[in-house]
């Protein structure tokens, strides 16, 4: 195709779309597309990737130069390139036109950030739903974290297919949509076989279209690629399994999970933010801390935060699981869910189980749910009763809970659950 336009015109400004920190600069009236990302700044130089192409062409055919440059430089490579490779009907001043308006398109807008809103001109859209209740809300971090050994792969996977699927069950409603796995513990074929175990307990195809990638550099080194994969398959959700390995083994060194928070949070598409699904493991067994590592630093990343127990794995083929909700920045804390993981003959089947009564967990969940399930087993209960069935416990720390939670009321012979 001939571009006719008049020889002594000046190349018109770009058209301009943003995604994360992709730039994508077209000039219709050039036929000339650059994509600018990759940035990195140092000593108040700010450096890029940028790739030049033809806009109407195929991909294969599109290339006609990339390189890295400071965008406050005379990109003299760059333009040297467009010269030889980009079509007679390019002169050399165009391209300088070109590369100059970009350098200031993208920089001024780079350097400006995200835009400051004004919060009384925005719409309140309430609470943020859930994409897989009650553990993955939209567009937000969750982190599951546990002992290493005891499941926590196999159920997120499980929460994945369900997402990608649309499909609910055990109480747990997924919504519906893609799913991005990154995996830096174990690899495809594993993986593969694990996925087909589950499709296979959910009594679905195995043919489930998650899509999944085999990593090895940290996340913060990949996060560009990865926000292109986000983009083009137009993902829901990334699972990350797991922090550690994905933070090039320092997840508790504050630049690194400063760096880390950053990438998360610039995972969006045009629907908006990308829920993100992170997998963390505990130091020790009697670790208390309520956040993966013992670190609060994960947890106050986090928008709400599981805990994944359950006994070390060993040949039994049931296992049980409690996830226990140690923090939450969108709402109340939710009561404990129990999970029964069920290992047959070519399928792993999941079921629901009360983690409040399971003889394993319910000495360690929170004092809340076990009062909850005394008054639901008892009905009205005086104070006296509730502690001495409460061994160990003291009194004041019981009657904090039954005066500060809304599910208790008072009603003189004793304390009972708040008819609904």
């Amino acid at each position: 195709m001939t571009y006719q336009y008049e020889s002594d015109a000046q190349p018109q400004p770009p058209e301009m779309e943003v995604d994360g920190e992709i730039y994508t600069l077209t000039w219709h009236d050039r036929n000339i597309r650059m994509t600018i990302d990759r940035f990195h700044t140092r000593s108040e130089e700010t450096k890029a990737e940028i790739k030049v192409e033809f806009a109407d062409r195929p991909e294969s055919e599109a290339m006609i130069t990339r390189g890295r440059a400071g965008l406050l430089s005379t990109f003299k490579n760059l333009i040297d390139d467009c010269v030889e490779f980009g079509g007679d009907w390019i002169e050399q001043g165009d391209w300088k036109i070109m590369f100059k308006q970009m350098s200031i398109t993208v920089l001024d807008r780079f350097r400006m950030g995200e835009p400051v809103l004004n919060l009384a001109t925005l719409e309140d859209k309430g609470q943020k739903p859930f994409i897989v209740s009650p553990f993955i809300f939209e567009g937000s971090p969750t982190i599951i974290y546990g002992r290493g050994g005891v499941g926590k792969s196999l159920f997120c996977l499980y929460l994945a297919m369900l997402m990608q699927t649309g499909n609910s069950e055990n109480r747990l409603n997924a919504s519906g949509g893609n799913v991005l796995y990154l995996d830096w513990e174990a690899d495809p074929d594993e993986s593969k076989h694990r996925a087909d175990l589950i499709a296979h307990g959910m009594n679905i195809s195995p043919n489930v279209n998650i899509h999944y990638r085999f990593c090895a550099e940290p996340f913060t080194n990949e996060i560009d690629v990865i926000r292109r994969l986000v983009t083009k398959l137009d993902i829901q959700l990334v699972v990350i399994d797991s922090i550690i390995p994905s933070c090039g083994g320092n997840a508790i060194d504050p630049e690194v999970t400063s760096k880390y928070s950053r990438a998360i949070r610039s995972l969006k598409t045009s629907k908006g933010q990308v829920a993100t699904l992170l997998i963390g493991h505990t130091t020790k067994q009697e670790d208390k801390s309520g956040s993966p590592f013992g670190s609060v630093v994960w947890r106050n990343f986090a928008r709400t935060v599981w805990e994944f127990r359950a006994p070390t794995q060993s040949n039994s083929d049931v296992v049980d699981v409690a996830l226990v909700h140690q923090k939450i920045n969108l709402g109340k804390t939710l009561a404990p869910v129990g999970m029964q993981i069920l290992w047959g003959e070519g399928a792993v089947k999941f079921k629901a189980m009360d983690a409040r009564r399971h003889p394993l967990f319910r000495s360690d969940m929170p004092l809340g749910e076990r009062i909850h399930v005394l008054l639901e087993d008892n009905g009205t209960m005086t104070l006296e009763r509730i502690v001495s069935s409460l061994r160990g416990v003291e009194e004041s720390d019981i009657l904090d809970i039954l005066e500060g939670d809304n599910r208790f009321e008072n009603v003189g012979a004793g304390w009972q659950l708040v008819s609904i």
